[in-house]
């Protein structure tokens, strides 16, 4: 059960990412036209790409762990590889410094996110509770991410997790 909600919140979030980074590219490239091309700019083109920017840097963040591919003490990890024990002992003291820190960083885009909750962007006039959504969202799945990781990965001393250089 646990495996197919992972699955499909990994399939929906890939979906997104995917299509947020469509986004960037199609209004930057289409502001790049209209400003040299035509001499005149899109409004609301730099403010949609940065919102989709900022929601595609939270929800690839959740890509980057899943792969085993986020910053992380690697050269600690390393220096221990020759003891199982101190290898299990450094690397769940890693994913535990990492777990606290989105846990952490999901309670303050919380915060963050409530105090948006009368803001609206400039052009466009969105709430900005929805951009800095994306803060708490993905703070959220990217633990998630995080603790899978450390339970696909807590036997693996001898040979190198995936994603991992």
């Amino acid at each position: 059960m646990l495996n197919r909600v992972l699955g499909t919140m990994r399939t929906v979030t890939n979906i997104i990412v995917v299509l947020l980074f469509g986004v960037v590219v199609a209004v930057v490239f289409a502001q790049v036209v209209a400003r040299y091309a035509l001499g005149s700019s899109i409004r609301w083109a730099d403010e949609l790409a940065r919102f989709a920017f900022v929601w595609l840097v939270y929800l690839g963040g959740t890509i980057t762990i899943r792969e085993g591919k986020n910053v992380c003490f690697d050269l600690l990890l390393e220096h221990c590889r020759g003891s199982r024990r101190a290898w299990t002992v450094m690397f769940s003291l890693v994913n535990l410094a990492s777990a606290t820190f989105l846990v952490l960083m999901t309670y303050l885009g919380v915060l963050v996110c409530r105090t948006q909750l009368v803001e609206t962007s400039p052009i466009m006039r969105w709430p900005m509770a929805f951009v800095t959504l994306a803060i708490p969202v993905g703070g959220a799945l990217m633990f998630f991410e995080q603790i899978s990781y450390y339970i696909r990965h807590i036997g693996t001393v001898d040979s190198e997790p995936e994603g991992e250089v």
